[in-house]
């Protein structure tokens, strides 16, 4: 029973001195401040000379912090016994504690007994130290040799740096600088694509390679894509020859009309009525001729001859305006705009526009390109285009001029870019859009994919250097 109480009592100081440890460890921000914190902890909570800290680097161990020492020389024969011990029991792989581990003829001892008798015969115990598995340094722990290490030290010891181990490598992980803690993520990465582990991650790694070698000497075409929007190429307007009112109404946008066609008439009742009243005037002056005809008054046949070819040229004026009340389509086309049959009864005045018509079988595409993609749309391109109306079809174009004003649409700064159709067509409508894509030449895959990106990483180191 008394036993049993003896090694609980042990256990829970072993935990408490654990947690003390880790707390004045954990409370240290910096690695070195922290290591050098532990050590010394150990040093006095053991009763110790000297404790010491070391890293494991290259198979060789390095001591990096002792206890009570702010400042050391890394290379003293002193330090460099120690460094030995540590290198003796990580090689070894298990804790050894001098004097009484001398006797077991299983246990390599030569740097800690050369240590030892180095001077005043001291007590010698070093632990490895770990973290997920993997050996990242030692503790060598050094007193006077009439205090030799107890069994439940080296328990106690035991407990605390399996905790103290990870902790220590976790701090100086993070303690590190950026640019070390990337070249590390890349020497890891190296590690497990080259190593013997991870078949399946060598194997993608091998595949994506192998993709991107294929596809960088795989070329396709590369596209330069705008907004495009079908246009006539000739847009004739029809304007209202004098000041009148709407008769009637005839056409409609989208309307197909022939040549001669009437679109629209106006009001005539008074043009007529002023070519009746001027035929009356020309009755009269034809029957007053007549009568100086028959009198043989020359002065007075002069007269009314003038007055007779007046006349005719007043109704011939009228004529003409009568029939320029009936306004006729100039071609064969497609009505684009105008629609007259809510204004009839309504004035218009002489010149304003009624109707603009587009012929039906020569448009022209007018492409709004990008800002970022205009060094690259230059005149005699060739391309393709698709519209909105007719999604199943693919039509042939070849840009033409480029014009240097530029436009928003979206948001976005976009340049007009006149193009030709290469080929006719009775499907296409003015008005129509789609999109329209440029042939620039032939690029490898990953450049095509990458083009925006690449534009965009330029102007923004651009915009960011010094």
């Amino acid at each position: 029973m008394a036993r049993d109480l003896r090694e609980g009592a042990l256990t829970q100081a072993r935990a408490r001195a654990a947690v003390e440890l880790l707390a004045d460890t954990l409370d240290e921000p910096r690695w070195s401040v922290a290591a050098s914190t532990a050590i010394t902890d150990f040093c006095d909570r053991l009763g110790c000379d000297r404790v010491a800290l070391g890293r494991r680097r290259f198979r060789r161990s390095k001591v990096v912090s002792l206890s009570h020492s702010g400042s050391f020389s890394a290379s003293s024969e002193l330090v460099q016994r120690i460094a030995d011990c540590m290198d003796e029991a990580i090689d070894q792989g298990s804790l050894i504690r001098m004097p009484q581990d001398g006797d077991d003829s299983l246990t390599l001892t030569a740097a800690h007994q050369e240590l030892i008798w180095s001077g005043a015969p001291r007590a010698v115990m070093t632990v490895p130290l770990r973290r997920s598995g993997q050996v990242t340094g030692a503790i060598v722990l050094e007193r006077g040799g009439n205090s030799p290490f107890r069994d439940e030290e080296v328990e106690l010891v035991t407990a605390v740096t399996g905790i103290l181990g990870p902790v220590l490598e976790e701090k100086r992980l993070n303690d590190r600088a950026l640019p070390i803690k990337i070249a590390a993520a890349i020497g890891r990465g190296v590690v497990a694509v080259l190593g013997p582990r991870k078949a399946g991650l060598k194997a993608a790694i091998l595949l994506a390679v192998a993709a991107g070698v294929l596809a960088w000497n795989t070329t396709a075409t590369f596209h330069i894509t705008a907004d495009a929007r079908v246009e006539g190429e000739i847009r004739r307007v029809v304007a209202s020859p004098l000041d009148g009112y709407v008769a009637s109404a005839a056409a409609i946008p989208g309307d197909v009309v022939a040549s001669g066609d009437i679109l629209a008439t106006l009001d005539d009742r008074d043009l007529r009525l002023e070519i009746a009243r001027w035929n009356t005037v020309r009755a009269q002056r034809q029957r007053e001729y007549e009568t100086a005809l028959a009198e043989r008054d020359r002065a007075a046949i002069g007269i009314s001859a003038t007055q007779i070819s007046q006349t005719e040229a007043e109704i011939a004026l009228l004529e003409e305006r009568l029939d320029r009340t009936q306004m006729r389509a100039p071609f064969d086309g497609v009505v684009l705009s105008g629609d007259l049959g809510q204004s009839v009864g309504a004035p218009v005045s002489r010149g304003q526009v009624l109707y603009e018509i587009a012929p039906l079988d020569s448009y022209r595409l007018i492409l709004s390109v990008d800002e970022r993609d205009l060094a690259l749309a230059t005149e005699g391109l060739s391309g393709e285009v698709v519209l909105t109306a007719l999604p199943g079809q693919t039509f042939g174009m070849e840009t033409g001029r480029v014009t240097s004003v530029a436009g928003v649409e979206d948001g976005r700064n976009v340049f007009r870019v006149d193009a030709q159709l290469t080929e006719k067509t009775e499907l296409l409508r003015p008005g129509m859009e789609g999109i329209a894509k440029i042939t620039i030449d032939e690029r490898p895959i990953p450049a095509i994919w990458t083009h925006d990106i690449r534009n965009w990483a330029r102007m923004t180191f651009w915009r960011w250097i010094p």
